[in-house]
């Protein structure tokens, strides 16, 4: 099941973020913060639940674009699923739920980063269309 994450997930969640980003020194998942997040009108934290068990996340944000007359885009990140279910499923269907949020909301696309090294979830994102070759996406963290 897939559903918005609440502060009572935020233990699993930061576990999750242990797995995508090991080397990340100060991974630190609040409950207030997944309220904040909650309660903003553009940005979606999603859980993936299987027996009382959250497997898997993805954070879906919405921007402002003055391309396309007022349709949004989208942006997904940290998609992460446990490794011991990874392959069943878990990460199509909240990918499949991040695109249909996106959908409704009239996006026009949906950009999506992942880690350089992370080979086989870009095979993955490519599985479900997502094209690498026709941008590089740049990060610097502040």
């Amino acid at each position: 099941m897939i559903r918005e994450a609440v502060p009572e997930d935020a233990t699993f969640i930061e576990e999750l973020y242990g797995i995508l980003l090991p080397e990340h020194p100060a991974i630190h998942v609040s409950p207030e913060r997944l309220k904040q997040i909650a309660d903003h009108p553009e940005s979606f934290l999603y859980v993936c639940e299987e027996q009382e068990t959250i497997v898997g996340s993805l954070h879906l944000h919405f921007c402002m674009d003055a391309l396309c007359d007022d349709r949004p885009f989208a942006v997904i990140e940290r998609v992460i699923v446990a490794e011991k279910v990874r392959g069943k499923g878990y990460g199509a269907m909240l990918m499949r739920h991040a695109e249909n949020v996106a959908i409704s909301k009239g996006a026009l696309k949906i950009m999506l980063s992942s880690a350089a090294k992370r080979e086989e979830a870009h095979r993955f994102y490519e599985i479900l269309g997502y094209d690498s070759s026709s941008s590089k996406v740049f990060k610097k963290y502040l």
